[in-house]
């Protein structure tokens, strides 16, 4: 790790090849230290970005200041981000892949910085030219699934995107059906 890595590259590949941008993050190395660092940042910003958001877009419903705190909405997303990590990466090994956590945990702590500076463009386009937000967050929806699932494809060494596309929604359904009982359990007082 002598080297740095140039930001601007990396980000630009992430959009036009993620399977390099994948590769150069996994060639990497990096320590847990660096990978929490740029997962909790992320998520730290993002939280703030949405606050701030919404605290200046008045709506007749209920806003996210009103059904959460900022602390209790950044600790979800984190925890549901790992738990995601988690799940992608022992569904992605049940089909012979070759990744471990801490490779999915880098890449997806770099997705988090790629979804939060998405969401910059978002919020600049509905405060700029709001009809064209929502056609923008399709879009961005749909890149990033790309994103993910060349990055998912890349650390498991697939080869196949049709494979990352199945062990990437396997890996998010059953993360999601852990959450499902996880919150099940603790409203039952277990």
């Amino acid at each position: 790790m002598g080297s740095t890595v140039n930001l601007v590259d990396l980000l630009k590949n992430s959009f036009t090849n993620p399977k390099d941008a994948a590769s150069t993050i996994i060639s990497r190395g990096f320590s847990y230290d660096v990978i929490w660092s740029v997962f909790v940042a992320s998520i730290c910003l993002t939280t703030a970005m949405q606050f701030f958001v919404d605290a200046m877009m008045k709506s007749d419903g209920p806003t996210l200041s009103d059904v959460s705190s900022p602390w209790i909405f950044a600790m979800m997303v984190g925890g549901m981000t790992l738990l995601v990590c988690a799940t992608i990466t022992w569904t992605g090994q049940r089909f012979d892949g070759q990744a471990n956590f801490k490779t999915i945990f880098a890449l997806v702590a770099w997705l988090q910085v790629i979804q939060l500076l998405l969401q910059v463009l978002i919020y600049a386009l509905l405060f700029l030219v709001a009809a064209l937000a929502g056609f923008a967050q399709i879009a961005i929806i749909f890149w990033s699934l790309w994103i993910f699932v060349a990055f998912v494809d890349t650390a498991h060494k697939f080869d196949n995107m049709g494979k990352a596309s199945v062990v990437s929604v396997l890996g998010i359904g059953l993360g999601g059906v852990i959450l499902f009982f996880m919150i099940s359990f603790m409203g039952m007082g277990l």
